[in-house]
Parts: structure tokens; C-alpha cells; sequence
């Protein structure tokens, strides 16, 4: 199953809610269009707080997490770059798991909010959310921490070297490919 935001999706709902909330304004009144933004907006969050309950019903399948098995060795990670979005409902679960990684490994986490920036949407390729950058390698979608563990143990090794895309296949495996040029 796809776990991932597609941007477009994202950028769909900040513009339909507004745009709902004009046409029932219009139609209804301002007490109308107002409660059409509150209960968007309240609706957004309640979705973002239940999703993991109800991530099967919707179809993305389980998002439970795979604990991440102790470093025999511990490597340094590299710093990550995690691009996110407001109404991921995949982006927190990501988050968290960020930070549970960090207390037992340091590393550096810059989260890079995506929703209202198309120029890096646009400069990185970025077609969907949640992504994890580090040195050069990207892991796309929803990632386990022992994905993200290992994610981050092959970018500790690849500070340099032809740039990969780490993805998670539909089996929840992660697999490589060569770098999206864009075209």
C-alpha cells in the first residue's frame, strides 16, 4: 500500500475549504462560510489525531511501527532534512519517530514544511510527503524507524558517490532506484 501524501492532494484540500467556505458565504451567508471553516479545519485535525486507528479502513494498510533493532557498532548518522506538509496525516507519525530515533542516536533533524513553498517542491522533485533527505539519498513515504534506521545507516556511508532514492516498495521493503531527473 502507498503511504504517502500526494502534494497535489494537499494543496486540493487548503484550496477547497476556502472555496466551499466562499460558495456556501455566498449562498448561506457569512455565518455559513464560517462554519464551513470551522469544521474544515476542526475536521483536518480530528483526521491528522485518528488516522493511525483508521489508516486500514481508508486503505493505506497498517502504519504500525517496526522498532529499529540496536546498532552493534553505532555508526554516526547524518543530519536529515524532512520535508513535510500541514494535512499529512503521514508527516507526524515520520515526526515522531525522529524523534525517538534522535534519543538514542544524535543526529540533526531540520523539518522543512513543503504545503505553501513550490519552489522547493519545484528544486527537489518533490511529488509527495513525508520525505527524508540525507547526504544526497532520499526515503520517501511512510517508513518504519528500523526503514529509517537503515535509511540512515546507508547515508552515513554515501557522503558522496551517485545519488540514490531510497523508496519503500508496495511490500513495505525498501528498495533503490536512480535519482528522479524530473522528465
Amino acid at each position: 500500500m502507498e503511504q504517502r501524501c500526494h502534494l497535489a492532494a494537499v494543496w486540493l484540500t487548503w484550496l477547497g475549504i476556502p472555496l466551499l467556505a466562499i460558495v456556501i458565504g455566498l449562498r448561506a451567508g457569512w455565518l455559513g462560510a464560517l462554519f464551513v471553516l470551522v469544521v474544515g479545519v476542526a475536521g483536518q485535525l480530528l483526521y491528522l489525531r485518528v488516522f493511525p486507528r483508521i489508516s486500514r479502513w481508508l486503505g493505506y494498510g497498517s502504519v504500525a511501527d517496526e522498532p529499529a533493532p540496536p546498532a552493534a557498532a553505532p555508526t554516526p548518522w547524518p543530519d536529515v532534512t524532512f520535508y513535510s506538509a500541514s494535512v499529512c496525516p503521514f508527516c507526524p507519525i515520520v515526526r515522531r519517530r525522529l524523534a525517538d530515533l534522535q534519543s538514542q542516536h544524535p543526529f540533526g533533524v531540520k523539518e522543512v514544511d513543503v504545503t505553501f513553498r513550490p519552489e522547493i517542491v519545484r528544486s527537489k522533485g518533490l511529488r509527495s510527503v513525508p520525505v527524508l533527505e540525507a547526504n544526497g539519498r532520499i526515503l520517501a513515504g511512510n517508513a518504519t524507524s528500523s526503514q529509517i534506521a537503515a535509511f540512515l545507516t546507508a547515508a552515513a556511508g554515501s557522503g558522496d558517490g551517485f545519488p540514490l532514492r531510497d523508496r519503500i516498495g508496495p511490500d513495505g521493503v525498501g528498495y533503490e532506484a536512480p535519482e528522479w531527473s524530473g522528465q
